[in-house]
């Protein structure tokens, strides 16, 4: 009987904690800021040149500056 309830406890706990991570997963795609929504919505020549500015000497600009460097529209 006692197994039985530490079974029946953990799997509650374990329950509530699968749920409470699957609202944060949520939470964090929703907050996306406006340079990462353009990047989405670039096509993949414009991905590919934000990419490489990312790696090169500029790898320290903002992602605002690679988007308009890379004409990716607003």
């Amino acid at each position: 009987m006692k197994n039985l309830l530490k079974i029946t406890i953990i799997l509650f706990f374990s329950f509530f904690f699968l749920i409470s991570c699957d609202e944060a997963d949520d939470k964090k795609s929703e907050s996306k800021s406006p340079d990462e929504i353009r990047l989405e919505n670039a096509d993949s020549s414009q991905k590919a040149c934000v990419k490489t500015l990312g790696q090169g000497v500029y790898k320290d600009k903002s992602l605002s500056w690679k988007l308009d460097s890379c004409n990716v529209p607003k």
